[in-house]
Parts: C-alpha cells; sequence; structure tokens
C-alpha cells in the first residue's frame, strides 16, 4: 500500500490524530507522519484507513497497490 498525505487541504480538525495517535500528529497547523509508513504493520494499516475515511476534507489518500 502507499499513502499520501495532502497538507495543503488540511484543516487541522485532528480527527486523524483522534483515531491513530501512534501514526499521525499534527504540528505547525500540518497533518504528518508519526512514524515511516514503511514499517507499518497490518493494524497501523487498518487505523490509517479508518482515519482516511472520517477526513473531512480527504487529506488522506492510500493506494492498494
Amino acid at each position: 500500500m502507499n499513502i499520501i498525505l495532502h497538507t495543503d487541504k488540511c484543516i487541522t480538525c485532528g480527527s486523524c490524530v483522534a483515531i491513530a495517535p501512534d501514526l499521525f500528529s499534527i504540528d505547525s497547523g500540518v497533518v504528518s507522519f508519526k512514524k515511516d509508513p514503511k514499517t507499518w504493520n497490518d493494524q497501523d494499516w487498518k487505523k490509517a484507513k479508518d482515519a482516511a475515511a472520517v477526513c473531512p476534507n480527504g487529506v488522506i489518500e492510500i493506494k492498494e497497490q
């Protein structure tokens, strides 16, 4: 899987951090990764998908390869 953060769309609502605080953070008004997605396990990817589903601006894009 591949994940892209469209940081220009982020409104810092915090839904991603609420769902996956070990994966995402919001610093200086922009969402970022807390750890490298290349190291994520299946549970991390499930949390990332859940966070993507609730993001109101579609900041988190996950592509299954």
